[in-house]
């Protein structure tokens, strides 16, 4: 019995260790990602401020075309040129009031990018933050949770020294596939597997002998002060004394 109890605790603090590496890759995956998140909206805030170079370029350009024209338009000598001139004034103002749409449309996506960048970044801090206090928990726990695994092992150890060889190698083989080797029997059951005990087993291991369940292969064992006390029988009603009806002898 206190074998097992210490390789269930062995398993769970076992369970624990390997728990720890799992939670902080989870950790610094998350971590990874809010860093692409940063470097993308980064990168689009760059984008945006590109494009709008490039449409500032482009608004000169066009400004500067109508310059041009207009000064053709003045040494015109027919109609026909100068509204030629004219139509190419018009257009040019035309791609103009374009070219400042699309510019206040990239500053209103510039504004959006900005503040999802400012989000990003606080969210990268936090779990940078938290990433750093995790890690330096770990280092803690996991010096903590060897010296803990060293004692049970220990102890384990001197434990297994106490078991019969043949009883310890059922325990082996059952509690290797089962996870406990042993279980208490109560009530005609195996608490393991809650399968029935034959009557003539019941007996035995009530007498103390160690045997093995039918079921489940582990070995059972009874401890009559866990056995459940029966209800005592509720008290009869006491019958009281017949009084004589009045006139009667």
């Amino acid at each position: 019995m206190r074998l097992q109890q210490i390789d269930g605790e062995t398993a769970q603090l076992r369970g624990e260790i390997a728990a720890l590496p799992k939670r902080l890759a989870s950790l610094e995956a998350r971590l990874e990602a809010e860093k692409k998140a940063v470097e993308q909206a980064t990168k689009a805030l760059k984008d945006e401020e590109a494009l709008r170079r490039r449409l500032e370029s482009d608004l000169k350009d066009q400004q500067q075309k109508i310059a041009k024209f207009r000064d053709q338009s003045s040494s015109v000598k027919t109609n026909e040129q100068f509204r030629a001139f004219q139509h190419e004034i018009s257009f040019a103002e035309e791609e103009i009031r374009g070219i400042e749409d699309r510019e206040l449309e990239s500053m209103e996506r510039s504004e959006q990018l900005a503040r999802k960048l400012k989000e990003a970044q606080t969210k990268l801090a936090d779990s940078a933050r938290v990433v750093e206090i995790e890690q330096e928990d770990a280092r803690l726990a996991s010096a903590e949770q060897q010296s803990q695994l060293d004692e049970l092992t220990g102890r384990r150890a001197k434990e297994r020294a106490t078991v019969p060889e043949d009883l310890l190698r059922v325990y082996d083989r059952v509690s290797s596939t089962r996870g406990t080797g042993i279980a208490r029997a109560q009530g005609h059951r195996c608490l393991g597997c809650h399968m029935f005990v034959r009557p003539q087993m019941w007996n035995q291991i009530r007498d103390g002998e160690v045997l093995t369940c039918e079921s489940c292969g582990r070995l059972l064992y009874y401890d009559p002060a866990l056995e459940p006390q029966p209800e005592p029988e509720p008290e009869k009603p006491k019958r009281g004394r017949r009084v004589p009806e009045a006139g009667i002898d």
